[in-house]
């Protein structure tokens, strides 16, 4: 039971197969192989965003454009199609924008100084803007059909997006284990000063969280367009508030230093697991902001319950190895005193 405690992983893994029990058992069409991989489709971009928060929180920082991000690279991206610009060169122009519009995001932070929550906050609001400004408010609502083949093409009876949602989940959690400089994020987020003396480049390191943030939230946008045909003006809305939630859900620490991709991976999948399951339990969908709020205050709470408690218990371990040593050599005990 304590492992599960320590891995928020797998505690919420087992949270998210009571919640399918429990709605499976009131509704059996929740069940249903259609009804779970339509859920795990559904989670695709949120599971990328929170990806990209991923490695801004892991710093101690915070990104709250990565939706506005993905909003303006749907838009990009629509626009290039519809003006007849070949399919991957449409889509390089779309991971072009949306990691700009990380490094903007990045220089602010690390060379402006400019507190993060500040910063992408105001870049929220201009990148929001360029979407209006590039489509005259209008929504682009007809798309090529050739990357709408994409969102619909199944690979051994699996929708292809899914198979590169869960490379990149597989490749970023490789890295982040086995790469040393990926290893700097958590060093960053753990003791920024500490990571200084050691040599880290922290400017570095953090100019390169908040680019990746920009680069996932362009992936998203891409999957978005292919999945949805369309692009609203709304693209994007509220994803960071989700993946933020989702990252802190999935174990990600706010406080920096603590987490991998496998969290958000999981605390994106539950959020959409809960939104479907208010769905066939006949919820009205206007109680969803609602619920998802919830969810992100319980698990703010949870995150800090948690932390307190491996802090007692680190105490608790030190003092008993003082209090060890001290038994073993009652000499030097006197000696400090």
């Amino acid at each position: 039971m304590s492992r599960i405690w320590r891995s928020r992983e797998l505690l919420v893994f087992l949270l998210l197969i009571v919640l399918l029990l429990a709605v499976g058992l009131i509704n059996p069409n929740f069940w249903r192989t259609r009804s779970l991989m339509h859920i795990l489709n559904s989670s695709l971009i949120l599971i990328l965003v929170s990806i990209g928060e991923m490695f801004v929180i892991l710093t101690r920082g915070i990104d709250v454009s990565v939706g506005a991000i993905l909003g303006l690279s749907a838009v990009i991206l629509g626009v290039a199609l519809n003006a007849g610009v070949a399919l991957p060169l449409a889509v390089l122009l779309a991971l072009i924008v949306s990691v700009l519009a990380g490094m903007v995001n990045a220089v602010g932070v690390t060379f402006l100084r400019v507190p993060p929550i500040i910063m992408t906050l105001g870049t929220l609001g201009v990148y929001r803007g360029l979407m209006l400004i590039i489509t005259g408010g209008s929504w682009i609502e007809t798309i090529p059909t050739n990357i709408k083949f994409f969102a619909n093409w199944h690979v051994l009876g699996v929708r292809f997006f899914i198979w590169v949602t869960l490379v990149i989940v597989i490749l970023t959690t490789f890295l982040l284990r086995r790469f040393k400089k990926a290893r700097y994020l958590y060093a960053v987020g753990d003791n920024e000063e500490g990571a200084r003396l050691m040599d880290i480049p922290v400017k570095k390191t953090l100019f390169a969280a908040y680019t990746l943030a920009g680069l996932f939230a362009g992936i998203a946008a891409i999957i978005f367009v292919a999945q949805i045909g369309f692009v609203p003006m709304q693209a994007g809305n509220g994803q960071e508030l989700r993946a933020i939630a989702a990252d802190v859900l999935g174990g990600v620490n706010l406080a920096g230093g603590v987490g991998t991709p496998l969290s958000a991976l999981v605390g994106a999948i539950f959020l959409t697991a809960v939104d479907s399951a208010l769905v066939f339990l006949k919820v009205p969908g206007y109680w969803n902001n609602a619920v998802g709020g919830a969810i992100l205050l319980a698990a703010v709470y949870l995150d800090y319950r948690v932390r307190m408690a491996v802090a007692a218990q680190q105490r608790q371990a030190r003092a008993a190895v003082r209090k060890e040593n001290n038994h073993l050599n009652p000499s030097t005990s006197e000696e400090q005193t």
